[in-house]
């Protein structure tokens, strides 16, 4: 099972323009790195792991650092293809895009039903009713998801 994050487009709620992104490991980031982030429109991201794919090409020129820079380099690599999927999602969120829900089903086709089928009666994530966690002023401080076990 893979779990697919929905993201709906900017000031638009045509269901043709929700994109499904999936949390799992990306071959063609781990192949091709910093051109994957780049073609995924990820900039930051990419010319920061493109800076770092050139530093360790050129530390591999010296025969004293070839062997770390060819680890450091597969590390990296492995780094992008790991959190490659992430990295698109936060820049489609930085260009507009909301995240709806997150479902969990073995293929993008199911997850699309899954999702589509379940809109009519569909809430925002953000719209959450307000619980122990919500009501600070009277239960101890923790950090962060302990404020609810706080209270019990």
């Amino acid at each position: 099972m893979v779990s697919y994050l929905v993201l709906i487009s900017p000031g638009d709620s045509d269901p043709a323009k929700t994109r499904f992104v999936s949390d799992r490991f990306a071959w063609l980031a781990f192949l091709f790195g910093p051109f994957w982030l780049l073609a995924n429109r990820a900039w930051l991201a990419g010319f920061l792991t493109l800076a770092l794919s050139i530093v360790f090409g050129v530390a591999g020129y010296f025969e004293s650092l070839s062997l770390a820079s060819s680890v450091a380099s597969l590390a990296l690599n492995l780094l992008i293809g790991f959190e490659a999927r992430e990295w698109k999602a936060l820049a489609m969120e930085r260009r507009g895009f909301t995240l709806d829900d997150v479902v969990v089903a073995p293929d993008i086709e199911t997850a699309e039903a899954m999702y589509f089928a379940d809109r009519a009666d569909h809430r925002p994530v953000t719209d959450f009713a307000p619980g122990l966690a919500g009501n600070r002023g009277s239960s101890p401080s923790g950090i962060g998801l302990m404020d609810s076990y706080s209270a019990r």
